[in-house]
């Protein structure tokens, strides 16, 4: 009886004890939820925002060369470390930056020195975690997912322990494990959900890194770091590089605006707020020495070797880097050369087989609204065995109501269409075979366009123009044994509108009419042309986007020789871009003889796009996995009710890939891929 007693008495004392330890428990719980919401809300908390905030900031980096190969002198911006026998590089910056609501900022640089030679910046896609928004759906532009976002909390796991009254620290980790996720701890305010700090390291773009940040005290400085630590490994095929980044903000030491791009060494010593390590005034020393002897060195009237500085220090450092620069007394001129030996310029398709693509570009502000502009791009296909080129040149007139008028001349795409082979089989009941053999549905085009347009308000552009195509025979003997016409010309004066309901963030459609004229000096094909087409972007939290086009297009009439026409808005890109330019709103299988001899299209596009969707959730693979697409396209026009496409993409640090299969009439039309490099993008 004693031992029964006793038994109950000491469950009900175990059950009285763990009564305030689950009443603790779920008050931690709440305490915890209460936490995130307060973090989460915290940038809504106050009105005011850093848009148009300006603020000083110094920046310093420095370079080890781990392990490196002959391999290094391709990757963008480690040509010169690449070709400098030193292993040990830094550099500085002071410069003023102003945040605009695009989420960027726009930066005056004052000073900039170091011992990387012509003062590059080394592994360029780190500079723009400096400056992390740590309450912003990305921590840097479209890249990396925030913790601290309120959209992103499906993507974390948090634990949160208290450190005093006044603090805690949280710690978040992936449930995903991906690059476009990050992990560590943050110390925050508890009363107000104010980060203090955080530390955390991520992947991105073949670059792991480790950030400290500490954050501003007074609002909206709060919402920015005051100072920034971090350190980056890059590894490639046996090459590796380290890098520590320091950046403080919120300095007060003025310079004119007339300073820019300084590489006064004593100048950077009147503003630096933070002396050098040893180890860096050991760089500098190091470069300074060897600049002593080279200039204590007798010179020798030797001829300068000029094919060496041209292959090496002009085109070798162009192979992979992209020159730019300023001129103009107030630095109104740009110029832009892109890389010879950029990844980038490669893609692949199983239709037009390997494309090459250069690009280059230059403008000249003769003032804030006006503004003449260059463009430059060029593609070769090995497949086709052909150079494609664009040249617009325009003059921007009223930057405020996006007036311009543009000229561009190009060599457009190769024209196939079926109806004039067709055409000579019912008149002269010939060989189709033989036919076939002479090339006859191949023409080349050339073209020259002039248009205009002018915003009457955000909602309504008006535009006008001209264009004129020559289409040559790519057989001409075979068109001239037929006795016929190797070349065809036309000039078609076209007329446009675009409207906007919702303004620029809303659906976009744009109606155009173009009319060919007829005997006006070479001039042989005559055709009426109507045209419309809407476009949406959609944007979505966590960076999930519907990319949405329709559009139809018909002639309404048309010579009978006006064989080698064919649509503006709905024609074949024959120097495709990357994985962010051109892969919405295409066909990617459909072949141009399919439409090119139809007098009408209706089609449509649809594209879903999504980080973290599908095979992400994989293991191995979808660690790398930045960017998923699922694609919907359908078209109906003459002998096609309907032709459908469906496909599936996905974007990584190293390539962008997409599969896709396609149907006509009901029945399957095959299936193809297409790929393009991303290596090294942002870089």
């Amino acid at each position: 009886m004693y031992a029964k007693a006793k038994v109950s008495i000491g469950l009900l004392m175990v059950v009285l004890m763990a009564l305030p330890l689950d009443a603790r428990a779920s008050q931690n719980a709440g305490e915890d939820s209460l936490l995130l919401k307060r973090i989460f809300s915290y940038r809504r908390s106050f009105s005011a925002n850093i848009d148009g905030l300006s603020t000083h900031v110094y920046m310093r980096h420095s370079v080890k060369s781990l392990k490196r190969n002959r391999a290094l002198i391709l990757v963008p911006t480690m040509y010169a470390l690449a070709r400098n026998k030193g292993s040990d590089f830094m550099g500085e910056s002071y410069s003023r930056i102003t945040f605009n609501d695009k989420k960027e900022y726009d930066e005056l640089r004052h000073i900039v020195v170091g011992t990387i030679p012509r003062y590059r910046t080394t592994l360029p896609t780190m500079i723009g975690m400096l400056t992390p928004r740590l309450y912003d759906v990305t921590l840097m532009q479209d890249h990396l997912l925030s913790p601290f976002h309120v959209k992103n909390r499906k993507f974390y796991r948090y634990g949160i322990s208290k450190l005093n009254e006044k603090q805690c620290r949280i710690a978040f980790v992936p449930k995903t494990h991906n690059t476009q996720t990050v992990k560590g701890t943050a110390i925050v305010d508890f009363a107000t959900g104010r980060i203090e700090s955080v530390e955390l390291t991520g992947e991105y773009d073949m670059i792991t890194f480790s950030l400290k940040a500490d954050m501003g005290w007074v609002p909206p400085l709060t919402l920015l770091p005051r100072k920034c630590d971090m350190t980056a490994t890059f590894h490639m095929a046996g090459n590796r590089i380290e890098a520590n980044y320091l950046a403080i903000y919120g300095l007060i030491k003025e310079l004119p605006d007339s300073v820019v791009d300084s590489h006064d060494r004593k100048l950077m010593d009147t503003v630096r707020p933070i002396e050098l390590s040893e180890k860096q005034i050991r760089i500098y020393h190091e470069a300074d020495s060897i600049d002593s002897i080279r200039a204590a060195m007798p010179k020798k009237k030797e001829r300068r070797n000029w094919v060496k500085y041209m292959m090496w220090d002009i085109i070798g450092d162009n192979l992979v880097n992209r020159i730019k620069g300023n001129f103009g007394p107030n630095n109104e001129g740009m110029f832009k050369i892109y890389p010879i030996l950029d990844p980038l310029s490669l893609s692949y398709s199983e239709r037009r087989g390997f494309t090459y693509k250069t690009r280059l570009r230059g403008s000249y502000a003769f003032t804030p609204n006006k503004e003449l502009s260059l463009y430059f791009r060029g593609g070769y296909s090995f497949k086709q065995k052909q150079f494609y080129f664009r040249i617009p040149l325009k003059y921007t007139f009223n930057r405020e109501r996006n007036g311009y008028v543009e000229v561009e001349i190009g060599n457009g795409n190769r024209i196939t269409n079926r109806s004039i082979v067709d055409q000579m089989i019912d008149e002269q009941r010939e060989d189709s075979a033989r036919l076939e053999e002479m090339e006859l549905d191949y023409f080349k085009d050339t073209y020259t366009k002039v248009r205009s347009n002018y915003d009457i308000s955000s909602r309504w552009s008006i535009g006008a123009g001209f264009t004129y195509h020559r289409r040559s025979a790519v057989n001409k003997a075979s068109f001239k044994q037929e006795n016929r016409p190797t070349t065809y010309h036309s000039l078609a004066p076209a007329i446009a509108t675009q409207i906007r309901p919702w303004g620029w963030r809303g659906p976009i459609l744009t109606i155009n009419y173009e009319q060919g004229i007829k005997g006006l000096g070479k001039c042989n094909m005559g055709y009426g042309r109507l045209e419309t087409d809407a476009v949406w972007l959609r944007r979505f939290n966590r960076l999930r986007s519907l990319s949405m086009r329709v559009g139809a297009g018909l002639y309404t009439m048309k010579d009978k020789e006006a064989y080698f026409l064919d649509f503006e808005n709905f024609r074949e890109d024959n120097m495709p871009s990357g994985w962010g330019d051109d892969w919405t709103g295409e066909f990617q299988l459909l072949r141009r003889d399919q439409y090119n001899s139809s007098n009408y299209y209706v089609r449509s596009n649809l594209t879903y796009e999504s980080p973290l969707f599908f095979l992400s959730h994989t293991p191995l693979l979808g660690k790398y996995v930045e960017m998923e697409r699922i694609y919907l396209s359908t078209l109906l026009a003459k002998d096609i009710h309907p032709y459908c496409e469906l496909g599936y993409g996905f974007t990584c640090r190293l390539f962008s890939i997409g599969f896709f299969v396609g149907s006509i009439n009901g029945h399957y039309d095959g299936v193809g891929c297409r790929i393009g490099l991303e290596l090294f993008r942002d870089w």
